[in-house]
Parts: C-alpha cells; sequence; structure tokens
C-alpha cells in the first residue's frame, strides 16, 4: 500500500508536535493559563498544527482517488522563482523598508501565483496596497510592534 502525501504530512506533523510539545515541557516556561501572554502563543499554535496534522491524516486514510502529481509542469521553476522573490524581498524590505517594498512584492506574488485566473493588473496593485495596509495596521497599530523603516530612508 503505497501512503498518500496527505497521510505522510499528517504523521510527520503529529510526531513534530509531540516532540516541540516535549521541548518545550524540558524548557519549563508553561503558560500561566490565568493571564495568558505571549507564553501561551507557542502552545495555541502547536495545538493548531496538531488538529491540522490530524485532519490531513483522516483525509488521506479516506481518500481513495488517485493521486496528481505534486509538483504539476513548471511547479519546481515557480517554487525556485518564489524563493529568490522571497530572498530579494528580504534584502530590499531592509534597504527600503516595509511600506516601500511589500506592495511591489505583494504585486510581484499575485502576478505569479494568479495561474489562468483572470486578474488585472490594477486588481493586482489593489490587493497588493489593500494587504500591505491591513499588515501594516495589524502589526503597527494591533502589536504594537514596529516594522522596518530600511536602513536607506533613515
Amino acid at each position: 500500500m503505497k501512503l498518500k502525501r496527505n497521510t505522510i504530512t499528517g504523521v510527520v506533523g503529529i510526531i513534530a508536535v509531540i516532540l516541540c510539545f516535549i521541548l518545550m515541557q524540558s524548557m519549563r516556561q508553561v503558560p500561566n493559563l490565568i493571564e495568558p501572554g505571549p507564553k501561551l502563543m507557542p502552545t495555541v499554535g502547536l495545538c493548531l498544527i496538531l488538529l491540522s496534522s490530524i485532519m490531513l491524516l483522516i483525509d488521506g486514510l479516506r481518500d481513495k482517488k488517485e493521486e496528481k502529481p505534486y509538483f504539476p509542469e513548471g511547479g519546481v521553476k515557480k517554487l525556485v522563482f518564489a524563493f529568490a522573490l522571497l530572498c530579494i524581498y528580504g534584502i530590499l524590505l531592509t534597504l527600503f523598508g516595509f511600506l516601500i517594498t511589500t506592495p511591489f512584492a505583494m504585486f510581484a506574488f499575485v502576478n505569479m501565483l494568479k495561474e489562468d485566473e483572470k486578474v488585472t493588473w490594477w486588481q493586482a496593485a489593489l490587493i497588493s496596497i489593500a494587504v500591505t495596509a491591513l499588515l501594516y495596521g495589524m502589526f503597527v497599530i494591533g502589536f504594537q510592534i514596529k516594522l522596518p523603516s530600511g536602513i536607506l530612508l533613515k
């Protein structure tokens, strides 16, 4: 019997969560459930990963259909391009900052990921600006975390 990707991913996710939980217990940083704070976030994240891993495992065991190839034609090339784009974004983020760099990176990602969908350039630009504004508001206003302003624009 050949295991499906979802089954393998689910089992690996469950094992990873168990190992991370054991590692967290050895560090003795158990979150205070009466007054939750930053120490609770890894536990919440692990619970979400565990839940999704269990769902993937169940889906992989129940699904009897033939599995499609993981990378369709040209998929590896897109993956390498996405990784290169992320690296370039990281470099430009340190140089020019979040507000200048992120809309351009989002525009490139929207155009790369749209596949056969009909997304015009102005829709991609609108999505890029909206996502940038949402992320900025979430981090700066909501979480009160400073985002990079760039070393060239200080």
